[in-house]
């Protein structure tokens, strides 16, 4: 898919409104699962109030300048804007314990068969009796980021 087409329907799915419909689990690993799930569409990923707000912002200013900002122009959950079809298959979930109301899950994944394994980690927290994904980090020392700065610059236009 090219970087437009992407992020033209990454744009769709999370600026519609949430859909909870389907319930949250319990757990902060079951949680962060969910957004491997292809049958899970965008706008269905228990993001919380926060990043949810963060990230509309940042595509009303995409909108208005008519180009991807900061945040969009690629997959947070894959640190991509392609993958192949089979890295499901590679993803190997760890926590930390939960403890007040956040918890953080690492996922190691393959994006491409001949690329190094990467990790993300993925921080929680309870929002209405249900944990939430509140920000995606790249912890890695070359190239790390952080989701949130990432749509905060975008948001500004950057």
């Amino acid at each position: 898919m090219n970087r437009r087409g992407f992020t033209l329907s990454l744009l769709a799915g999370l600026a519609a409104a949430p859909a909870f419909a389907q319930a949250t689990p319990a757990d902060p690993v079951a949680v962060v699962r969910q957004v491997y799930d292809p049958k899970i569409k965008d706008a269905q990923r228990p993001y919380s109030a926060r990043l949810r707000k963060l990230y509309a912002a940042a595509i009303r200013t995409s909108r208005r300048l008519n180009e991807p900002v900061s945040g969009l122009d690629f997959d947070p959950t894959t640190n991509s804007q392609d993958s192949d079809d089979n890295f499901r298959e590679t993803l190997k979930f760890s926590t930390e314990s939960p403890s007040a109301g956040k918890a953080r899950v690492s996922v190691r994944m393959r994006i491409f068969k001949e690329q190094p394994e990467q990790t993300l980690v993925f921080e929680l927290v309870q929002e209405n009796n249900a944990w939430r994904i509140d920000d995606i980090v790249n912890p890695a020392t070359v190239d790390g980021w952080r989701w949130s700065a990432m749509l905060i610059a975008g948001a500004r236009g950057n």
